[in-house]
């Protein structure tokens, strides 16, 4: 099947921890002070990240469901959750025919399931979210056992002995700032504003929701784009920042400008508008 490229749609996004995240894995070992669970960081400046993979399975899981309860699927194994990996379940596509029906399929890719043939790749890539120059300085200036991080204590109680089971975990502290970017590659002009609609929809969902590991205890609440200063707060939030760039561009090496956008609701409003009137010219 024909695949065309009419360009790309490149949104820089920037989003402030609103609470303390754990992003990690548990340790091997009580070798580096007794911390449970440690936080993923750059190998090279030891910084934490937000891995491009947590964040896109985390938009594709919000997708699978809205789009799923808009066509009123069943949000169940063996129906709309069709396809198991390691006995978890999740929507996927069969054929590359099938994929091109749906938004999920379209944007997060599949895995045909008779050959690499009905594979269809994803039009959209989410990279690693790395933290701005002021959140490293400011992290940089914490005191503790570990750099640019804080250790959360927490207690599990036998609710019969009240016997304590103490456990430490390693956050990214509320107030930092992180910037990811998110590039769509436009293959179907009647395709692209459902798409995105859906991704921008995840997003929003996402900052009422969490990312990362024990979201019901309150961690890993985010606001994409500029968002309010927490109590005592130093670093400055940053807008949506959304670049189209159509073909001719690449071709004829001309620039394109970005736009830049405070909110997540607000480039919602935008994509109703002109925003992409670039790609069809």
């Amino acid at each position: 099947m024909e695949r065309q490229f009419h360009g790309k749609i490149i949104i820089e996004l920037p989003f402030k921890l609103l609470t303390g995240t754990h992003i990690g894995n548990e340790n091997d070992g009580f070798a580096i002070g007794g911390v449970n669970k440690v936080v993923i960081r750059d190998a090279v400046t030891r910084l934490p990240i937000v891995p491009g993979s947590t964040l896109k399975g985390k938009l594709r899981s919000i997708v699978e469901a809205l789009e799923g309860m808009e066509k009123r699927q069943p949000l169940e194994q063996g129906k709309w959750y069709n396809r198991g990996h390691s006995e978890r379940y999740r929507h996927e596509a069969d054929t590359r025919e099938e994929a091109l029906k749906h938004a999920v399929d379209r944007t997060f890719g599949t895995t045909g399931k008779s050959g690499a043939d009905t594979n269809h790749p994803a039009r959209l890539a989410v990279s690693d979210a790395q933290v701005t120059p002021k959140t490293a300085e400011v992290l940089s200036e914490l005191e503790g056992d570990f750099p640019f991080t804080e250790i959360k204590s927490e207690n599990f109680l036998d609710r019969i002995t009240s016997a304590a089971d103490p456990r430490s975990l390693e956050r990214v502290p509320a107030g930092s700032v992180f910037v990811s970017r998110l590039t769509y590659t436009v293959e179907n002009l009647d395709q692209v504003r459902d798409d995105l609609r859906f991704v921008l929809a995840a997003l929003e969902w996402l900052e009422d929701d969490y990312i990362g590991g024990n979201g019901s205890r309150g961690y890993g609440r985010v606001k994409f784009g500029q968002a309010p200063r927490l109590p005592m707060d130093t670093i400055d939030s940053l807008p949506i920042r959304v670049t189209v760039k159509p073909r001719r561009a690449y071709l004829e090496d001309t620039a394109v400008e970005a736009q830049e956008y405070a909110s997540v609701q607000a480039l919602k409003e935008a994509l109703k508008g002109p925003l992409l009137q670039a790609l069809s010219r």
